[in-house]
């Protein structure tokens, strides 16, 4: 399957086809914990890369991180939810992120929106995941028909964000602000958005245009 370019991903955003991949980071780390097809050592490896742990051998630590192997390899997705929600809150701390994770992919896909939104949380109390899981929980509330709570989610998100997230956060900003029907805030991240997303300025264009007709 092609690639598909930030653009179409804005505008798959913008017109309610929400994939998944809320970020490409956010791929990136929940690709290398997909435990379909994954030995328990390479889930193992991944575990290490996204959740810093510098050391494995110690024995316990070693028989934690391949107890979260075994789960995440579970074919029951109700069955590994449970043992994930159990993990998360019993396991090692440093290897909760991961269980939270995967805990928020599952709820996703199965549409439970809820309990997405509540694994994202828990995922954000990591500050090395805190951007990624806030644009996960606001998909989750967008998706749950929460949108102003979203917008609220986002708002703080984009107060310190670094420019790698800008264009994420402003897109899922004014989607959920439109949602909300706070159109003012709406176009004000409609129109951020022309500012790091050359190629696409006649379709923000129209959605300003769109926009500023109802207001």
């Amino acid at each position: 399957m092609e690639e598909r370019k930030p653009t179409n991903d804005i505008l798959s955003t913008l017109e309610q086809q929400m994939d998944s991949d809320v970020h490409p980071v956010l791929k990136k780390i929940l690709d290398n914990l997909k435990p379909i097809g994954i030995a328990v050592g390479g889930i193992v490896a991944a575990v290490a890369v996204y959740t810093g742990v510098n050391s494995y051998q110690e024995s316990q630590h070693e028989k934690a991180v391949s107890e979260l192997g075994v789960i995440m390899t579970t074919d029951d997705l109700s069955a590994r939810a449970e043992r994930l929600q159990a993990f998360a809150q019993s396991g090692p701390k440093t290897l909760r992120t991961a269980a939270q994770l995967e805990l928020a992919r599952i709820h996703m896909d199965q549409n439970k929106f809820a309990e997405a939104a509540e694994a994202w949380r828990s995922v954000g109390q990591n500050a090395d995941t805190r951007i990624i899981a806030g644009l996960g929980e606001a998909k989750a509330l967008i998706l749950g028909g929460e949108p102003a709570k979203a917008v609220e989610i986002l708002s703080a998100l984009k107060k310190d964000a670094g420019e790698e997230f800008a264009a994420a956060i402003s897109a899922n900003l004014a989607f959920a602000a439109e949602q909300a029907g706070q159109i003012e805030l709406a176009i004000s991240e409609y129109e951020a958005l022309k500012s790091v997303e050359s190629g696409n300025e006649a379709f923000l264009d129209y959605k300003i245009g769109s926009l500023k007709s109802k207001s």
